[in-house]
């Protein structure tokens, strides 16, 4: 199964103009949710951890699509495609899974580190 590169943009991997646009540029609703994908995308990353063996398919496609609608609600279009990719690979090895999980782990490590420098530039505002 092909597993999708990293975001290779050398753009910001969000958009975080889906974000502002949900909002209406307020702040602090904006600093709520974004705390609420932080916290969504750390369970979703616990579950595909967990389910990577034992045969625990279902639970690895649920936890990818859960990962991919948070994802693709932010405006994190490169995490929500490697996302999807992970839900429509539900029935693969895990050998397939572990590095699918990599490329998430990824790319949810730049999403992070965009959605910090966000984060300091609304605490300046």
């Amino acid at each position: 199964m092909p597993i999708l590169p990293l975001s290779t943009a050398a753009s910001c991997p969000v958009d975080f103009s889906v974000l502002h646009g949900m909002t209406g540029g307020d702040a602090a609703l904006e600093a709520e949710l974004l705390e609420i994908f932080i916290e969504s995308s750390i369970e979703c990353l616990t579950g595909l951890r967990l389910s990577l063996d034992g045969g625990k398919n279902v639970a690895w496609r649920e936890q990818a699509h859960a990962f991919k609608g948070i994802a693709l609600n932010l405006g994190a279009n490169g995490l929500g495609g490697l996302c999807r990719v992970a839900q429509e690979g539900y029935l693969a090895p895990p050998e397939d899974k572990r590095l699918m999980l990599r490329a998430i782990e990824a790319e949810m490590r730049r999403v992070d580190e965009a959605i910090t420098l966000l984060r300091t530039d609304i605490s300046a505002a």
